[in-house]
């Protein structure tokens, strides 16, 4: 494999739910290091696919690669395998309310890759320390700020050493004035080199770290490309109209 492949390649994937269509033929790659964020209304298939990719939701149709390698989802060792490999942030964070922080970004460490309590806590405090929550390691989510709960997952996902992670609107659910710790926890994973793809409502910010913007809607992609074009020179109409409405709240934010 050379730095030209794909560390991630999806290949025709769709997703009906009764007679309704919310992927039509998704395709998509991402190099190792690149971030490509989805955009779109609501409604448009952004965490339907995600979901998808990482099997959380099993795809009608369609394959998933990593590494060049067809993910065969049917068997389990083999996709939790690639679970550990690709890391899911959730809009809801997705902690257990009877650990403490610390145990949350350690209990995969223990469970999945059968490594020794004192090692994984050490490595789970290293991951904590990472995203700003070293003093808060012992509390448990309740005693933490949405913000804080967002972070630690982004920890436990850390903790497991993945090629890609996967981000499904991460800052959604959180106040307007928690959302910048994440977003900029998310930044130091760019420019670190994290591989990864992201579904966000964050236009300013996507604009800022992405390599490429995918626009969809009704389950398709309708465009994709370098946040400068998308943004400001969308070549399709559909696209033209969402982002023109983008541009007119954010405004300067974009420029």
């Amino acid at each position: 494999m050379t730095n030209r492949d794909p560390i991630l390649k999806i290949e025709n994937i769709s997703k009906k739910y009764g007679s309704k269509e919310i992927l039509r033929s998704i395709s998509l790659e991402i190099k190792k290091g690149e971030t490509k964020v989805l955009i779109g209304p609501s409604g448009a298939g952004k965490s339907t696919l995600l979901q998808c990719i990482n099997f959380l939701v099993m795809p009608d149709t369609g394959k998933v690669y990593l590494d060049g390698r067809c993910i065969n989802s049917r068997k389990k060792k083999e996709l939790y395998t690639y679970r550990q490999q690709v890391g899911m942030i959730f809009q809801d964070f997705n902690l257990f309310d009877h650990l403490t922080a610390l145990e949350n970004v350690s209990i995969g460490l223990i469970r999945v890759k059968k490594i020794k309590r004192s090692e994984a806590n050490e490595r789970a405090m290293q991951e904590l320390k990472r995203v700003g929550l070293e003093e808060h390691a012992n509390k448990y989510p309740a005693q933490l700020s949405g913000g804080q709960k967002q972070r630690v997952s982004i920890a436990r996902a850390l903790a497991m050493d993945p090629k890609v992670m996967l981000l499904d609107e991460p800052t959604s659910a959180l106040d307007p004035e928690l959302v910048g710790e994440v977003l900029n926890v998310i930044r130091n994973l760019v420019e670190s080199g994290m591989t990864m793809l992201m579904a966000t409502h964050q236009i300013n910010f996507a604009a800022a770290v992405a390599d490429e913007i995918i626009f969809m809607e009704n389950g398709t992609i309708i465009e994709h490309g370098p946040p400068q074009e998308i943004l400001f020179k969308p070549k399709n109409s559909r696209t033209k109209s969402f982002c023109s409405k983008i541009n007119e709240i954010y405004g300067d934010m974009l420029t």
